[in-house]
C-alpha cells in the first residue's frame, strides 16, 4: 500500500492513542454506597466513630473494634481494641487511630493486617486525627479546661510527626466560628487542605475547612460526625470525593449496621443511600 493511501490513517491513530492515555488515568470503577452489619460491628460498641480509606480496603473504627472491609463491604479482618478508639487514617501503609482513655490519650499504628506496631501516650483525651505532609493533625479536646460535653469554640489542635509521633509544633488554639460539643470528631485531607468535622450546636456547620496554617476556608453543613474520609486517587483519579459513615440502628435503639455514601464538597449534600 501506498504511503500516500494510509497518510489519512494517522491523525486517527494518534487519537486512539491519546485517548488510551488520557483513559488510563481514569480507574476502572469507583466505589458504591453500601452498608454493613453486625458481621463486622461490635453490637456494644456505640456508634461508629471514624473511617479511613485505603486503595484496597476500608478501616471503621467503634470505640471497641476496627473492621477490615474490601469495597463491597465484605469483612476481611476484625480487632478488639480498647476503649474508647476514636477516628483513624491511613497514611502509607500504616493505620493510625485516637484513643482516649482514663483521661489520656493515645496515639496507636497498626499495619494492614491490624497489628499494633507501636503507640505514644499523651497527656489528654484525643479525637479527629489526619496526615498532611508528613505532619499528624489531632484534635485534643476542648480549651481552657472547658469540659468538652459543654458547647464551646476553642478547641485544642496538635501537631506531630507522622514517624516519630513527637510534637513538632506548639499546641494551637483552633477556633471556626461557631460552639462546638466535644472537639474535633473526624480530621481528614484532600492532599491539601484539612476538613475537621464537630456535631452541630443550633444548627451551626459541622464541616470547618483549614489549611496547614490552621486558617479557615470555609464551612460546610454536612453531618458527617461518625466519620469522614477522602478516597484515594487509586480509587477516583483527578476527583475529589469523601466517604461517609452513618451508623444505623434499629427499633430497639440498638446497633444494627453502619451506611456508607459518598460527599463531593462543592456541590454541598453527600450522595447516595
Amino acid at each position: 500500500m501506498r504511503c500516500e493511501a494510509v497518510g489519512w490513517l494517522l491523525p486517527a491513530l494518534a487519537a486512539v492513542v491519546l485517548a488510551g492515555c488520557r483513559l488510563a488515568s481514569v480507574p476502572e470503577s469507583e466505589p458504591r454506597p453500601f452498608s454493613i452489619g453486625l458481621e463486622a460491628l461490635d453490637p456494644a460498641g456505640g456508634h461508629v466513630q471514624g473511617i479511613a480509606a485505603a486503595p484496597d480496603a476500608l478501616y471503621v473504627a467503634q470505640q471497641t473494634r476496627i473492621a477490615k472491609l474490601d469495597w463491597q463491604g465484605r469483612v476481611l479482618k476484625t480487632r478488639a481494641v480498647p476503649r474508647h478508639t476514636g477516628d483513624l487514617c491511613w497514611h502509607d501503609g500504616l493505620l493510625y487511630t485516637a484513643l482516649a482513655k482514663d483521661g489520656k490519650g493515645f496515639i496507636q499504628v497498626y499495619d494492614s493486617d491490624l497489628n499494633l506496631v507501636r503507640e505514644k501516650p499523651l497527656d489528654r483525651g484525643i479525637d479527629g486525627i489526619a496526615i498532611l505532609d508528613g505532619v499528624l493533625y489531632l484534635g485534643m479536646g476542648a480549651a481552657h479546661g472547658r469540659t468538652s460535653a459543654k458547647p464551646h469554640r476553642v478547641n485544642i489542635l496538635g501537631r506531630f510527626d507522622a514517624d516519630t509521633l513527637e510534637e513538632v509544633s506548639p499546641r494551637a488554639e483552633f477556633d471556626y466560628g461557631h460552639d462546638t460539643k466535644y472537639g474535633f470528631q473526624n480530621i481528614t485531607t484532600d492532599g491539601k487542605r484539612l476538613y475537621g468535622t464537630f456535631y452541630s450546636v443550633k444548627g451551626s456547620p459541622q464541616v470547618a475547612v483549614f489549611d496547614k496554617s490552621l486558617r479557615i476556608e470555609r464551612t460546610h453543613h454536612l453531618n458527617a460526625n461518625q466519620g469522614l474520609d477522602a478516597l484515594p486517587k487509586e480509587l477516583v483519579g483527578d476527583r475529589t470525593l469523601f466517604i461517609r459513615a452513618t451508623t444505623q440502628r434499629g427499633d430497639d435503639g440498638k446497633i444494627a449496621g453502619c451506611a456508607f455514601d459518598f460527599w463531593e464538597p462543592d456541590k454541598e449534600t453527600a450522595r447516595g443511600t
